[in-house]
């Protein structure tokens, strides 16, 4: 048994409050990755993010507004989203990309990309609408929506 005086107390004693530190630094940080509303891309990361996607070509215009899911989902309209929502309260980039799109075998004249915020993970995209019959792009060269999209970025 160790007295007050002993050195094995002290010694036993600053280890178990280093590590009580080193738990809680890491336990905070997950909590911030998780559930934080925490922004690692930039605007400008997000919108070089949208040059890396396949089958988009001749681009004339990319622009990025960042946002929470639920302003998303409301502005966007899309239905059972909920499964493809960042964890907690990470915030989401969309990054708008007009120019030659063919995303699924069929030609659009834009494409809204949407990405984890955080991780720069895609989670889906929205195409432009196109001809069922010919597969030919019709409508606007940018998603008509785009203004109602909000950006906290």
């Amino acid at each position: 048994m160790y007295g007050i005086d002993s050195p094995n107390l002290t010694r036993r004693s600053l280890g178990f409050r280093e590590m009580r530190r080193i738990l809680a630094a890491l336990l905070l940080g997950g909590i911030l990755t998780a559930c934080g509303q925490g922004v690692w891309l930039s605007r400008q990361d997000a919108i070089n993010h949208s040059s890396t996607e396949k089958n988009v070509a001749s681009v004339t215009r990319r622009e990025a507004k960042l946002m929470t899911w639920q302003e998303f989902v409301k502005a966007s309209q899309v239905q059972n989203a909920d499964q493809y929502a960042p964890p907690g309260k990470q915030r989401v980039w969309l990054v708008a990309v007009a120019g030659d799109v063919s995303l699924r075998g069929a030609h659009e004249h834009w494409v809204i990309f949407v990405y984890n915020a955080v991780t720069g993970a895609t989670i889906g995209d929205i195409p432009g609408p196109y001809d069922q019959n010919t597969g030919e792009a019709v409508g606007e060269s940018w998603p008509p929506n785009w203004g109602t999209f909000p950006d906290h970025g």
